[in-house]
Formats: C-alpha cells, sequence, structure tokens
C-alpha cells in the first residue's frame, strides 16, 4: 500500500527535527550527527540549522564548535559549501573528488599537460599543510604551478571558475578571517588531514555506503534520484551502495507509485514542530532532486522561495508541517538593531505573536542578534 503524501512527511519531519535532550555543546553535535552535512555557502546557515531544531542554542555555542574543528565546513558534495562532523568528512571528501574529477581535468587543462588529478591535489594539500592560507595565495600558487607544467585554462573557463576549482579542492578545511563564523566568507584554507589526519580521505565503496546511510537517516524515504542529486554522484555509484546495504533498508511506495528506499530501523513518527524559522538551503527542500521538492510545498510557492536562474533558495517558515513563505533580516534602527520580515505565501497566515516570539528569540540566540521588530508583509 502506498505511504500518504501526509505520511511522507511526518516520517522525514521525525529526522529533520530529532528530541535532542539539552541545549549545550553536546547536543549540537549530536544534531549534526543526524542532520549529516547542512548546506552552507550562506554563512549563518549551520547557526539558523541549529536553531530551528534546538530552540534557544545560544551563538556561542555553535561557533566555538566550529574554532575546535568540532564542525568542519568546506566545498564538496556537488561542489558546493557543506558543514559537517568529522566522522563523516572523509567520505564526503571522496565523493566530492570522485564526481569533480571531469570537470578539473577538463577546465584546468590537466590532461593536455598530461597532469593528474591526483598531482593537482597533492600541490594544493602540500601548499596549505602547517598553516591556513589566503585564498589568492593559494590560487595564484597553483595557477603558477599548472603554468609551468603547461597546463593551459580552457578558454570556455571563467577565471572564478579556475579559482573555484582550486580554493574548493574538497580536501581542505574553509574558515573566515576571524570567528565570525555565521557572516563572513571564507577566505583561508588547510588541508584537512594536516589538523586531524582522521579527515584522510575514505575508500570509494565505503564512502558510497555512508553517503546512502547519511543520507536516509537525515530525509528518508527517499528515492535513488534523491541520494544521487544530493551527492552528486552517479545512480550506478548509488544503486552499488543500496546493493550492499540492502539488509539495512526497507522499501515503500510513495504517493504518485515511486519507490522509496529508508533505513528498516529509521524513525517514523514524531512531534509536529510548529512554526519554526528556517535557514537559506534549508535540507526539508535540498535534501531531495528537483522533482521530489514538493514534500513540504507545492511548485506554485516553491517558484516563490526558489531563484532557479542561479539556485538560491531564500529562508523559509515552517508550520504545521509546511513551508508558509519566506523571510529574512533587515538593518534596524540603530544599526545595532535587527527586523525580521516575514513574507507568507498567498492564502497563508503567519501565527500570532504568542506563537512567533519563541522562533524570533531563537533565531536572536543563535545569530547573536538585537530583534527589535517583526514586520509581516502581505502577500501581493
Amino acid at each position: 500500500m502506498p505511504i500518504s503524501a501526509e505520511r511522507l512527511a511526518r516520517m522525514a519531519l521525525s529526522r529533520q527535527f530529532p528530541a535532542v535532550r539539552g541545549r549545550g555543546r553536546t547536543a549540537v553535535l549530536r544534531l549534526f550527527d543526524q542532520l549529516g552535512p547542512i548546506q552552507s555557502q550562506v554563512p549563518r546557515a549551520p547557526f539558523l540549522t541549529a536553531a530551528s531544531r534546538l530552540p534557544g542554542v545560544r551563538y556561542e555555542t555553535v561557533r566555538d564548535a566550529f574554532v575546535d574543528h568540532e564542525l568542519l565546513r568546506t566545498t564538496n558534495l556537488r561542489g558546493t559549501v557543506h558543514t559537517s562532523r568529522p566522522a563523516i568528512f572523509g567520505a564526503l571528501d571522496t565523493t566530492a573528488r570522485e564526481s569533480l574529477s571531469v570537470t578539473q581535468r577538463r577546465a584546468l587543462g590537466l590532461s593536455d599537460a598530461g597532469i593528474s588529478t591526483t598531482q593537482l591535489r597533492n600541490e594544493i594539500e602540500a601548499f596549505c599543510r602547517g598553516d591556513w592560507r589566503p585564498r589568492t595565495d593559494l590560487t595564484e600558487h597553483i595557477r603558477c604551478w599548472l603554468a609551468e607544467r603547461g597546463a593551459v585554462i580552457n578558454p570556455g573557463t571563467s577565471s572564478t571558475m579556475a579559482a573555484n576549482l582550486i580554493w574548493g579542492h574538497s580536501g581542505l578545511l574553509r574558515r573566515p578571517r576571524d570567528d565570525h563564523w555565521e557572516k563572513r566568507t571564507d577566505t583561508f584554507h588547510r588541508t584537512a588531514a594536516d589538523v586531524d589526519p582522521a579527515l584522510a580521505p575514505h575508500p570509494v565503496e565505503a564512502s558510497m555506503i555512508t553517503i546512502v546511510r547519511t543520507h536516509l537517516a537525515a530525509y528518508g524515504p527517499a528515492t535513488r534520484e534523491d541520494i544521487a542529486w544530493w551527492s552528486g554522484s552517479r545512480l550506478t555509484q548509488i544503486d552499488q551502495a543500496v546493493a550492499a546495504l540492502d539488509h539495512e533498508l526497507a522499501r515503500h511506495t510513495g504517493p504518485d507509485g515511486e519507490s522509496l528506499i529508508d533505513l528498516a530501523d529509521a524513525p517514523t513518527t514524531g512531534r509536529d514542530p510548529g512554526l519554526r524559522l528556517l535557514p537559506e538551503f534549508d535540507g526539508l527542500l535540498l535534501g531531495y532532486a528537483p522533482s521530489g521538492r514538493g514534500r513540504f510545498v507545492d511548485q506554485e510557492n516553491l517558484a516563490r522561495i526558489w531563484a532557479r536562474t542561479n539556485g538560491l533558495f531564500a529562508p523559509t517558515m515552517l508550520y504545521r508541517g509546511k513551508i508558509i513563505g519566506r523571510w529574512r533580516t533587515m538593518p534596524g534602527r540603530p544599526a545595532s538593531a535587527t527586523v525580521i520580515e516575514l513574507h507568507p505565501f498567498p492564502g497563508e497566515e503567519v501565527p500570532g505573536e504568542d506563537v512567533l516570539a519563541g522562533p524570533v528569540a531563537d533565531t536572536a540566540a543563535a545569530l547573536d542578534l538585537k530583534i527589535t521588530d517583526v514586520r509581516i508583509i502581505a502577500a501581493e
């Protein structure tokens, strides 16, 4: 019998909003263990992820986990910035290396110069050992190294993309120039295994098994296409890992007849999380392939939060198990103040102040903000 759309959403919510006791460092780390890698090209996203799943968590609790390398930020899955825990870093690194090899060879002119991607990565990691390296220094060093070996960057590759393929190596950690991890662009890089040898890449087969387990634990039930899109892997790789995990998995039929995979021992029920202010690129949307993002929002409203031209996802509001709109922070007066604007979808109503007060306070605590006003902007 197919799983209903409502039950499918409840099953995913039980993974995304786990019952974690406490609000200290241990609770934050347990949460990120459960959620897997968090998309983080917007620096505040991991802080808001924590705020929306652990109401009341403090800014310094999340920040200090970054400072102490218990939360790690790097470029990996799909060439995108993610925050993860150390235990899965090596698997994410291996997965990213596999998926980006072809692009690196073509865009950076490696093949014509007889340079392997392994040689390139070894040089990047050698340069970034011993200390944090400024992004500009790393990029310049590798450009010179490539030129000395006869590599010519593909004429169709922009200078920005070429630089991204250098400093975006998944074996590097990223950090901002200071400890404002929630707002600064990362501009320094260091070889991950230099910080901790346990962060070295994992074997390919074991990495894919970790990827499938991690995805299903956070987002299941899901399709094989969801896992492949999320990880940037080929379907054949996902199928091999699923076959290896067969004894750990359950299979379901979705509301539209789609084949779903899940961990057999995963939770299937949980409490309605109520109103939550979710970050940009939240996993409730980005945990699934584009065709599978209707679990918590319909297609018409999805277009209001997802700019397909550049791939940007707005921060969203979750209420009663569905996404009801987007939100943003704005400068207030005085300059130290912040205003929150809520933009509900047409036909949706934002709950009253008694319900709003908690999520607003949680956002303020996690980002160390002084929020002086909350404005509801009616849909046009």
